[in-house]
């Protein structure tokens, strides 16, 4: 790994009325009103360079386009938008996974006004995903859309099949014609009335606690994050930076971070696809193993499933470490083990540590509004906020509930003034609905520490309020990378239940259990059922209290269902649809907990019943 050129941390605090503002001293200093005078810039000063890079196929080479091919080609799907009927103001639907024809689809739009809006195409594989993608499009009402493979899936039905549909044809054959003709001088109209608060791309929230919300994102957001990263992570601006990203485009970091700094910054994004699953990190692996990027971001699921194979094949961890400047989590917190082992991988293949990196943000923010840009402690750290923001820190049950101000927050909600308004302080701070802490209450340039969502917070039985981002940390940390995650019952119960997925692949690896048997046999069953059990009481030993020890935990071999909303398109649980959808099993873990206080076993029947491990009481 290289050693990346970071900005010094100095940060500003002003105690008012028991808040804390807080911010960093470094002022936010200029940068263009659009995304597109980026591309135009690197057109005209590298031209020659690599843009974006895919495979047709999974087996094919690299096909790329470089930054004189993207922004003629951004020209010409233009003209097509508009001889289709486009006009400012106008949504397009943008059913596709992360490809080169999103990127330039997703650029001709924003050239010429048209609003932006991203879905994933999964939704198009179940009755469900074609009935939020309806509930969508009632809302927005798109002038245009296009789905990449619109063959291969099940057609939308009622608003979203009404508008005027692209065809992947339409847009390969599209060629830049009349540049200096009516049909230029249209094209320059259109980017003329386009500046920093015109609207650029509208996103999805999670819509854990109803219809998700239609986050406006203006030019200006997506621009103004881009300087704010810069300028704390210096590096970026030493040399383009190369990356090999799988996370998705309809998703905040992938489609507003990982995308946007390649182009800020004039580099090259290798498009990754790849998924941190056992049947697609092979993928991945072969991806990384070629590119060697020089930034990495993942969620730390990915980083576990990455990770057996980094130990595994000192060439894939060369290549993978040769020309790194970081290593960039998000999502959530990084298991303590799991940082360990990459830094034990990374001192074997460089000679020193590993660099990590992480940040915090929300989709209303433009992914980020605070990242770490010096040497970390620990998993979970946060760091400072961006240049040109201001955190207004409220304590909340000795932690602070955290509100954001900054020129990458959004205006508000799409046609939702109610929740827009709620959403907002009488001083403009939005309230994020995070939880943080400080990593030293003295020394405030330390940084913030994140613990959790306050809609995650509940109360036990007995009044005490339980905090379950803290607990998962925690937990994380005694079990390692074998946990990829976990949800935290006990809303109105004595004691707490979680429920833990394990990494498979670790399990075979480690378990020697067969790749159709998630959870081991015989003896390698009974190893896994005591390192559970241990990592339980190495954690209860440590957290006593009512509202941080376990008195059960329970494995499921089943995973996150997507398709109900348990999962998201990042790799994420949502605790309260999980908890929601599986009320029949939360009851039945206090059931049997109850019956056979300090039991220890695995429950028996079908591939979804759960192994339980049983705390002690």
């Amino acid at each position: 790994m290289n050693s990346p050129r970071l900005a010094p941390a100095a940060t500003v605090m002003t105690h008012r009325e028991g808040d804390v503002l807080y911010a960093t001293r470094q002022p936010l200093q200029p940068y263009p009103p659009t995304l597109l005078d980026h591309l135009d810039t690197w057109a005209r000063d590298a031209p020659e360079r690599m843009f974006l890079a895919q495979r047709e196929d999974r087996d094919e080479a690299w096909c790329s386009v470089s930054y004189a091919e993207a922004h003629e080609r951004v020209h010409a799907v233009a003209q097509v938008l508009l001889q289709e009927g486009a006009c400012a103001g106008s949504t397009l639907l943008l059913i596709d996974a992360n490809s080169i024809t999103h990127a330039l689809l997703s650029l001709a739009a924003m050239s010429i006004g048209v609003i932006v809006l991203p879905m994933s195409p999964v939704h198009l594989q179940s009755a469900q995903g074609l009935a939020r993608i309806e509930s969508v499009a009632q809302r927005v009402r798109p002038g245009l859309a296009y789905i990449a493979d619109a063959g291969a899936c099940r057609p939308p039905h009622g608003e979203a099949a009404s508008c005027r549909w692209l065809s992947a044809g339409m847009l390969a054959g599209a060629v830049a014609h009349d540049a200096d003709g009516a049909t230029g001088e249209r094209l320059r109209e259109h980017r003329a009335r386009i500046d920093a608060d015109t609207p650029a791309k509208l996103l999805l929230t999670s819509g854990s606690t109803g219809l998700p919300k239609i986050v406006i994102h203006t030019q200006r957001m997506l621009c103004a994050q881009q300087q704010q990263m810069a300028q704390l992570w210096q590096f970026l601006e030493d040399s383009p930076p190369v990356l090999c990203d799988w996370l998705p485009w309809n998703h905040t970091s992938g489609g507003n971070n990982s995308f946007n700094m390649t182009l800020r910054n004039g580099g090259t994004l290798f498009i990754d696809q790849g998924r941190p699953t056992l049947k697609d990190i092979g993928q991945s692996i072969r991806n990384l193993r070629e590119v060697s990027p020089t930034w990495y971001t993942n969620v730390p699921l990915g980083y576990a499933a990455l990770l057996p194979h980094l130990e595994a094949d000192a060439s894939f961890a060369e290549a993978f470490f040769r020309r790194l400047d970081l290593l960039v989590y998000g999502g959530a917190p990084l298991p303590a083990e799991l940082w360990r082992r990459m830094d034990a991988v990374c001192r074997r293949t460089t000679g020193h540590a590993a660099r990590w990196a992480s940040g915090w943000g929300l989709t209303e923010t433009t992914s980020t509004s605070a990242i770490t840009h010096f040497e970390t402690t620990g998993t979970g750290e946060i760091g400072l906020p961006l240049p040109g923001m201001s955190l207004r820190l409220s304590p909340r049950r000795g932690l602070y509930a955290v509100a954001v101000k900054g020129p990458n927050v959004t205006p508000g909600y799409l046609d939702d003034d109610e929740r827009t308004r709620e959403a907002f302080d009488e001083e403009g701070f939005f309230r994020t609905g995070d939880l943080v802490s400080f990593v030293d209450p003295a020394n405030p340039d330390a940084g913030l520490r994140y613990e959790g969502r306050s809609s995650d917070e509940f109360k036990l039985g007995s009044g005490i309020w339980v905090v379950p981002g803290r607990i998962k940390a925690q937990l994380l940390s005694h079990t390692g990378p074998l946990v990829q995650d976990v949800v935290v019952a006990g809303s109105g119960r004595l004691r707490l239940v979680v429920f833990l997925w394990l990494n498979a692949e670790l399990v075979q690896r480690d378990f020697a259990a067969p790749a159709d048997e998630a959870l081991g046999q015989g003896e390698d069953r009974a190893a896994l059922l005591r390192f559970l059990e241990e990592a339980v009481a190495a954690y209860n030993a440590v957290h006593t209290g009512s509202s941080e020890s376990l008195a059960r935990a329970c494995v499921l071999m089943e995973p996150p269902s997507a398709a109900f909303g348990e999962l998201t398109d990042k790799g994420t649980i949502n605790q309260r649809r999980f908890l929601s959808r599986r009320a029949d099993l939360v009851e039945a873990q206090y059931v049997h907990a109850a019956r056979q206080p300090g039991s220890v076993g695995f429950a028996a029947g079908e591939a979804a019943s759960p192994l339980c491990v049983a705390a002690a009481c």
